[in-house]
């Protein structure tokens, strides 16, 4: 049986095949429809790329063993790995967003074909159900990173159902909404990254530990005879899936 880093690896591999693919289409495509829009959607596959290597590798550290200097583990890597896919995800939307605002300045017309807009809609599922599975699994094995990845490309989801949006637009009305559409793309990618850095961040400054956790951890104590009582409970998060702390006890005084 695979136990938590093969897991997160094995998902995270799962995700690098799938956006490599998607990139690789939505690269030629774009190109060949002249789209800024679907080039930002093939950049912002290719990042998730880099999102998901990262992932395997704060695993693979995340994983080694204590040591002197850390006798606690290294659990926390794993933070920093979630930290670090952040700042590619906001990097992208940056970039993505100074792209869209060239294209208003200095206007394209796009051209799009049937191939195209099946390419983008077949990104549209894949996305989505890449999302919720990276996404499930990493609630599961209680890994931001991964949890970060499958928000990540719902997001993608979403940033493609606007380009397909504006394709059809396009070829209805012959409205061209490309860079306009590039620059909410590009804002809802940058929002996505806030938000994971800033959710990432309060876990390195340490939370408060769940209620349900502490009182299930104060149960399990007083279940031990002549333990009246646990109280002043302090747990330390050195990683997903590693706490350690202290608590006091109330026993008989003639112990």
């Amino acid at each position: 049986m695979e136990n938590r880093e093969q897991q997160i690896i094995r998902v995270s591999i799962i995700g690098i095949i799938t956006n490599i693919i998607l990139a690789g289409f939505k690269f030629v495509v774009g190109f060949l429809a002249n789209s800024v829009a679907i080039m930002i959607d093939a950049l912002n596959n290719a990042s998730d790329v880099l999102s998901s290597v990262i992932t395997v590798i704060g695993t693979k550290l995340a994983g080694r063993p204590a040591d002197k200097q850390h006798p606690y583990g290294h659990g926390r890597v794993e933070y920093i790995t979630a930290e670090v896919i952040s700042a590619i995800v906001l990097y992208a939307g940056i970039t993505a967003l100074i792209e869209s605002a060239k294209k208003i300045l200095n206007p394209e017309v796009p051209e799009y074909s049937t191939a195209t807009l099946i390419v983008v809609a077949a990104g549209v599922a894949v996305k989505i159900v890449l999302g919720r599975y990276v996404s499930k699994q990493g609630e599961s094995l209680s890994s931001d990173a991964l949890k970060d990845s499958g928000q990540d490309a719902l997001m993608d989801a979403s940033v493609s159902t606007a380009t397909l949006l504006g394709a059809f637009a396009f070829l209805g009305f012959g409205l061209n909404l490309e860079a306009y559409l590039g620059v909410f793309i590009s804002a809802m990618i940058i929002k996505s990254g806030l938000e994971m850095f800033r959710e990432t961040t309060s876990k390195i400054l340490g939370e408060r530990i769940e209620s349900e956790i502490s009182s299930a951890i104060k149960e399990t104590i007083c279940e031990t005879d002549g333990v009246f009582g646990a109280y002043d409970l302090i747990l330390t998060n050195y990683g997903p899936d590693r706490l350690m702390g202290s608590v006091h006890v109330e026993v008989p005084d003639f112990w």
